[in-house]
């Protein structure tokens, strides 16, 4: 065989490998519960967004998640049908006792920890308390459905 053709056999192959660990690696990334973002309230309020995939044409379903010290984690919903999220950008704000998470330069949610309101602004809603506690000794992490 000459020189050439062994060349760009050897260059397709390195590329599928490349290609099928990129796509392994990306599977193996979503197939649990991820958090997007994490922020601890000076208090010790923990605030999470998580997302996790659906195996489905409803790509992800994304959460927005809080917990004071001692109390099991409270849920706000963010949608079921989500698009991947790798990263977002949480800024604190103590004197109002305010989060603020963004998905890339928008202002996504607003969570005030101390009255527990939620606003998702995509939609302009706003809810005060959780709408549903998850069970004792759930995680953000944990596999199991929502």
């Amino acid at each position: 065989m000459a020189r050439r053709p062994k060349i760009a056999l050897m260059s397709a192959g390195i590329a599928f490998l490349l290609f099928a660990y990129i796509v392994i690696s990306f599977l193996w990334h979503i197939d649990k519960p991820r958090i997007i973002a994490r922020a601890v309230s000076p208090e010790g309020v923990e605030m999470c967004i998580v997302q996790e995939c659906n195996w489905s044409g409803e790509p992800f379903t994304t959460r927005f998640v809080f917990r004071k010290p001692g109390t099991n984690w409270g849920w706000f919903y963010y949608d079921h049908q989500d698009w991947y999220w790798r990263t977002t950008r949480v800024v604190l704000d103590t004197n109002s006792k305010t989060a603020r998470f963004y998905r890339g330069k928008e202002l996504a949610v607003t969570f005030q920890w101390g009255s527990e309101t939620y606003t998702l602004h995509r939609w302009n809603r706003t809810i005060e308390g959780a709408q549903s506690y998850m069970p004792a000794g759930w995680e953000p992490t944990l596999k199991e459905q929502w």
